[in-house]
């Protein structure tokens, strides 16, 4: 990226000599060996006012002081840019001597140090996201927060005013890069939730859940070094983006893993910080923030491509980004009043695992094939044929009604933590349904696949050849097909198409549903 070159970066070029600088929207950074120089730019957004040197000064030190809250020996310093003569220097911010302006000085963190660098090199696992979610909470849990300020800036009429200011910015959009029907049910869904639920957030603003937080918890915000852990960048320029309910936090990390299709990672994160948090109205309040989340992102990023056209080389991507969001929004919101699970079954090779998969790629799902499930139970590795024949060995009834005891406790441990789970597998007696519901407080939507007979022996033929965790196969279709029974269809899907569409036509059966 090219630097834009304006005096201050000029002089701050010849002083600290960088090895590398980085361009935001409001700041540049400078960096050289173990130390970093942030520069605020003269810039005024309206919900950002950085215009004149007095305020850029004043949130430098707030920035120092806001941050060190999260982390310790990172933020090490406030100084002035100054003329000495025919030179420049760093001075401490309060001397005296002609000012060009201020800076932050900082520790240079490692950049394999930082969250998003270790998930993307898949350095961390879910065990290790749940120590991270605690450490989170507990950092949380200490910070002192004047009431008077949470009030002002985070009350339930704030946030109210902040949904409300979400859906009047993005109406534009509608029928171009937002879809009409994904933005009158999320409007619809935000807005009963608040209407229905002010007396929780009026408690949680009494009980002290809403916080002077951080307003930008990402992965690439937070580091780890060994045994240092911590936070940095904190929105020091607008206390409306930095007051939040501490679930609103955590719900803005877990949605941003959530976009990276690790709901593994942000269930761990989640589960950690609910150690911390453990009460009934942080869970309630999880799919609302997060539904929340995705949609100012998606915000965001309409106000991007608004300025731009497809002649851009980053339209497509940044639209498809909209999609996506915007689609994770839908099914938070899906979710906000209840989190339900799915089932996806049928026939053997009807297409439910194939649309299982490409559902869980597209959405925050979590997707938990039953073949899989019963071999694991078994010791048995999930790619390994099991030649047996029908309803014998792991395939009997009673290992069957274990493996569906086993499918309604994991479905019940991700709906603890607001995560939807979608349950393939050919469900072929009412009975296993009714034992994997006993283990399951929520709601389960049944979701039928078909194909006719003809696609499905075809399937079954080339089945013979690849490598897969099922173990259908054509001399048992016929006995299954004869004793199954019918445990009734919420919705059903005809697969012969493309599983992408289908997809779609699901999270339209699920706005229709709620």
């Amino acid at each position: 990226m090219e630097i834009t070159e304006t005096p201050v970066v000029t002089v701050m070029k010849e002083l600290i000599k960088p090895e590398r600088i980085a361009e935001t929207h409001i700041s540049y950074v400078f960096l050289k060996g173990d130390e970093v120089y942030k520069v605020k730019k003269s810039v005024d957004f309206g919900f950002l006012d950085f215009s004149s040197k007095k305020k850029r000064k004043a949130m430098c030190i707030l920035e120092k002081e806001l941050n060190e809250r999260f982390c310790k020996g990172i933020y090490l310093d406030v100084l002035k840019i100054v003329r000495k003569e025919k030179s420049f220097d760093l001075v401490k911010y309060d001397s005296s001597l002609l000012t060009i302006d201020y800076c932050v000085k900082m520790k240079r963190i490692a950049d394999d140090a930082f969250l998003s660098t270790k998930v993307a090199k898949g350095l961390v696992n879910a065990s290790d996201a749940v120590r991270i979610g605690e450490n989170i909470a507990k950092l949380f849990k200490n910070i002192k927060t004047d009431p008077y300020a949470a009030e002002s800036n985070g009350s339930y009429d704030i946030v109210k005013f902040n949904c409300e200011e979400n859906f009047a910015q993005t109406e534009g959009y509608k029928g171009n890069l937002i879809d009409p029907a994904q933005f009158d049910f999320i409007k619809k869904q935000t807005m009963r939730f608040l209407a229905e639920n002010e007396a929780l957030f009026t408690r949680r603003l009494k009980e002290g859940y809403v916080v002077d937080g951080h307003g930008d918890l990402r992965l690439e915000h937070i580091y780890m070094d060994g045994d240092d852990f911590g936070l940095i960048d904190c929105i020091e320029f607008n206390q409306r983006f930095r007051f939040n309910d501490v679930i609103s936090e955590i719900g803005f990390l877990s949605m941003e893993v959530d976009q990276m299709g690790r709901t593994d990672f942000s269930d761990g994160l989640l589960e950690g910080f609910f150690k911390v948090y453990d009460d009934e109205d942080s869970k309630k309040l999880l799919n609302f923030y997060r539904c929340y989340r995705a949609y100012v992102r998606a915000k965001v990023t309409c106000f991007l491509l608004s300025s731009k056209d497809e002649s851009w080389e980053h339209y497509k991507k940044n639209k498809d980004d909209v999609t996506k969001l915007m689609n994770m929004a839908t099914l938070y919101a899906s979710n906000m009043f209840e989190t339900k699970s799915l089932v996806f079954y049928g026939l053997m090779a009807s297409g439910k695992t194939k649309n299982a998969k490409v559902f869980a790629e597209l959405l925050p799902v979590r997707h938990v094939n039953t073949d899989v499930v019963r071999k694991v139970m078994h010791g048995i590795d999930p790619e390994t044929k099991v030649h047996v024949d029908f309803g014998v060995d792991i395939y009997s009834k009673e290992n069957s009604l274990k493996l569906y005891d086993e499918l309604g406790r994991i479905a019940e441990a991700n709906r603890k933590l607001g995560r939807m789970t979608v349950v393939d597998g050919s469900f072929s007696k009412t009975e296993y349904l009714d034992r994997m519901k006993a283990g399951y407080t929520g709601k389960f939507l049944k979701i039928r696949f078909f194909a006719s007979e003809d696609e499905i022996l075809a399937r079954l033929e080339k089945r013979k050849s690849r490598v897969c965790v099922t173990d259908g196969r054509v001399e048992i279709y016929e006995s299954q097909k004869k004793t199954a029974q019918e445990i009734g269809a919420d919705f059903e899907v005809e697969t012969t198409g493309r599983a992408e569409e289908n997809t779609k036509g699901i999270l339209r059966f699920l706005i229709n549903e709620a």
